[in-house]
């Protein structure tokens, strides 16, 4: 598998990237400085990081989404603001319609500097553990969005420093944090390659067991430098992560069928089904069968 620490840059006259997706997020396409849009290669659905901020939204379609130790199901419309180098991806996301902006504004950026930005200062602090903003703020600003690409250069800059403002001005209530802690994943890790092999196992055979030999295998690392990175990059164990992806494929189908709730259980990776219980009324605040009724 291959390393996804992706490295951004803006196309040519352009100071930030645009990208918009149609049906998947691997099929994507990029805007140029000239107004048109070219097929770019999107990372989307892999385990990835990058130095720039990001801000999507998902105007329709759906997936599981992981950003830093956060695991959940979603379906658009939704607007989502991460910091830099959060690691996450989006997987299963297909006929859905979305546009990313990415941008790269260090303390040391000129922008930064101006007094004007200090009303953006707590936002890009929460942004460091992921934004997710619900459906009346996704009619309020997706549509503004959107329209960035329609915009002469100067106004597509202007419109996206305000539609950040406008996201800056929200009550905190109108988002949700998404990672509980945040990550600081830098360029040139040399851990990130072993790690995404881990995960991408996870994520696609989570029913089976996973020895922690076989995750070492899977790794490439000793013992100690796993339990070590691990958590860097999940912000849990593996033991955690892989209960949290268990519980959240039995959820769905906790809530969409009427099996019997040891049987999907069972068929998520449980071997005990108190042991289901117990970590399921731990995570979503109540047992299986008060939230199936």
């Amino acid at each position: 598998m291959t390393i996804h620490i992706e490295t951004i840059t803006p196309p040519a006259g352009l100071s930030f990237r645009l990208l918009r997706w149609r049906d998947n997020l691997r099929d994507v396409e990029q805007f140029t400085a000239e107004g048109r849009w070219v097929p770019f290669v999107g990372a989307g659905d892999h385990w990835h990081l990058h130095r720039e901020m990001e801000l999507t939204f998902v105007a329709r379609g759906g997936g599981q989404r992981l950003v830093g130790d956060h695991i959940e199901r979603f379906r658009g419309p939704e607007l989502e603001l991460l910091g830099p180098h959060l690691p996450h991806c989006i997987q299963g996301l297909r006929r859905s319609t979305g546009l990313s902006a990415q941008f790269h504004w260090p303390l040391e950026h000129p922008l930064r500097a101006l007094p004007e930005f200090a009303q953006l200062t707590a936002l890009w602090e929460r942004a460091r553990r992921g934004l997710v903003f619900g459906p009346p703020v996704c009619r309020a600003l997706g549509p503004r969005l959107l329209a960035l690409p329609r915009l002469p250069a100067a106004a597509r800059l202007g419109a996206l420093l305000e539609i950040l403002s406008a996201l800056a001005a929200l009550p905190v209530a109108q988002s949700k944090v998404l990672s509980h802690l945040p990550f600081s994943v830098r360029e040139g890790e040399r851990y990130q390659a072993g790690i995404e092999r881990v995960i991408r196992h996870v994520l696609e055979k989570y029913a089976a067991p996973l020895p922690l030999r076989e995750a070492l295998r899977l790794a490439g690392m000793s013992k100690a430098s796993f339990e070590r990175q691990f958590p860097r990059y999940t912000g849990c164990t593996l033991t955690a992560f892989l209960n949290r992806v268990r519980l959240d494929h039995a959820r769905r189908r906790l809530l969409s069928s009427r099996e019997p709730i040891s049987a999907l259980a069972y068929a998520a990776g449980f071997n005990h089904l108190s042991h289901f219980n117990r970590l399921y009324r731990r995570v979503y605040g109540r047992p299986p069968s008060a939230e199936r009724r």
